[in-house]
């Protein structure tokens, strides 16, 4: 069977997922199925799907769910490597490039983005994922499936998710200094891109072919692409060799067919009136996007998951 990705255009994580898959052997195989990321992946169908985190990248491949963007590039890397990773096993550098995956992995991207919005800019995607986890829990219990404590379970956790992410980016020194570790570890990161390019000189962070690593890497790169192009001179200014290294990704058909293209304007307009984003956002605006109202039971339950899930945020 085909592998099926699930992933929706701009998505950072999606990013990693398309571009691992365009450099693995499964390329040519791979369907690829967009997700409303604030409403599809909410379903029950969904959720039976990816209960871990509900959300963009999941990727069914031979008898397994790859249900987050590292499990996903891990498992095309051990069992469907391209031919850049072929060479970093070969040459014994798997771990050493493991250990930069994994640095380059702790980096929030949702905090940088949402960071660099207005309040309401900010609220208006998570307010809409928490009406339609509401009105597909509140499916869920009408209907009382045979695995609706499963699925009840699922939702009470993610709507704790997503209220404690909407909590951290709530304006005050909290998240200013969440801000500044983001920017300080962002910084770090760079500098040790910039470091493995410069071993490389006339190729990418492990040697002349784009590997997995790339694709922990050049996500970032899309990103101030979309949202802060000025970043890039002062990027270059800082670290030089990242701008050959762009000038060669940009110029890689495996970067454009697996990263850029969902970012192009034509391709973004598509994909986001094709999956209705449009008028899900304009029915929220509007009031016409309501969550129904839950049991008292249901709401305690929320309740303490979200305090749990603040108090691991917090580290309390």
């Amino acid at each position: 069977e085909r592998p099926v990705l699930y992933q929706f255009p701009g998505s950072f994580n999606s990013g990693k997922a398309t571009l691992a898959m365009q450099l693995s052997q499964k390329a040519n195989e791979v369907e690829i199925k967009y997700v409303c990321h604030m409403r599809d992946n909410y379903t029950p169908e969904y959720v039976r799907l990816n209960p871990d985190t509900m959300a963009v990248p999941t990727m069914e491949i031979d008898d397994k769910v790859c249900t987050d963007s590292m499990d996903l590039c891990r498992y095309l890397l051990d069992n469907y490597p391209g031919p850049g990773d072929r060479e970093v096993v070969a040459a014994g550098q798997k771990e050493e490039m493991m250990a930069w995956i994994n640095f380059a992995a702790e980096w929030d991207e949702y905090m940088f983005t949402y960071g660099h919005m207005s309040q309401s800019s900010a609220d208006t995607p998570n307010e809409i994922r928490l009406v339609n986890l509401r009105y597909y829990l509140h499916q869920v219990l009408t209907d009382k499936p045979p695995d609706m404590e499963f699925l009840v379970n699922a939702y009470v956790k993610k709507i704790a998710g997503v209220a404690s992410m909407k909590r951290a980016q709530e304006s005050g020194p909290q998240k200013e200094k969440d801000l500044e570790d983001n920017k300080l570890l962002l910084d770090r990161i760079l500098a040790r891109g910039n470091d493995l390019v410069g071993q490389h000189p006339e190729g990418f962070l492990f040697g002349d072919k784009l590997t997995t690593a790339d694709v922990f890497f050049l996500p970032i790169f899309r990103i101030f692409y979309m949202l802060l192009p000025g970043k890039f001179d002062e990027v270059f200014q800082k670290y030089p060799n990242l701008q050959g290294y762009w000038q060669r990704a940009q110029a890689s058909p495996d970067v454009e067919t697996g990263l850029m293209k969902y970012v192009r304007k034509p391709h973004m307009a598509w994909a986001m009136f094709s999956a209705k984003v449009p008028k899900t956002i304009l029915a929220y605006v509007f009031g016409l996007l309501k969550a129904p109202k839950l049991p008292e039971e249901i709401e305690q339950r929320i309740a303490a998951a979200t305090e749990e899930q603040w108090k691991k945020v917090r580290g309390g």
